[in-house]
């Protein structure tokens, strides 16, 4: 096993937001605002084998990217979760669910969804990051 931080292949795809002190944001293409935390440790799957350091630091991001979301989203629910049966690299999903959206109440876990346009993807990848940079002066993190 390495001692490096890698993403496994299924997250390289996805659109780079930034890197917090803990984790890399993604943000997934599809018809949901929807956010990927990833954090930077080698080898972990699972929130209990993270340090007791890094689960608090966990929690704070998930914290923030969640204000974000509901700030910029029209949010009736947040979903956060941390799944990874297909991809077994700690990730959490913050995802803003509204009661007009396609699947509305249900889950989206292993649905059909539809995908951003370019145009589309641009725009809230913008508005994404421009929310974390305004963030920023609060919590400190590097974007690339």
């Amino acid at each position: 096993m390495s001692d490096e931080f890698n993403l496994l292949e299924a997250f390289k795809s996805k659109e780079m937001v930034c890197d917090l002190p803990l984790c890399r944001v993604l943000m997934e293409d599809k018809e949901f605002p929807w956010l990927l935390l990833i954090p930077r440790r080698p080898n972990v799957r699972q929130m209990n084998q993270l340090c007791r350091e890094d689960r608090l630091q966990l929690m704070e991001e998930i914290t923030v990217a969640s204000d974000l979301m509901e700030k910029l989203f029209p949010t009736d629910i947040l979903n956060v979760a941390a799944i990874g049966n297909k991809t077994p690299q700690l990730h959490i999903h913050i995802i803003s669910r509204n009661k007009d959206d396609s699947l509305w109440p249900e889950v989206i876990w292993g649905r059909q969804m539809q995908k951003l346009s370019d145009e589309s993807k641009s725009a809230r990848l913008g508005k994404i990051k421009a929310a974390f940079d305004e963030a920023s002066v609060a919590f400190s993190y590097s974007r690339n």
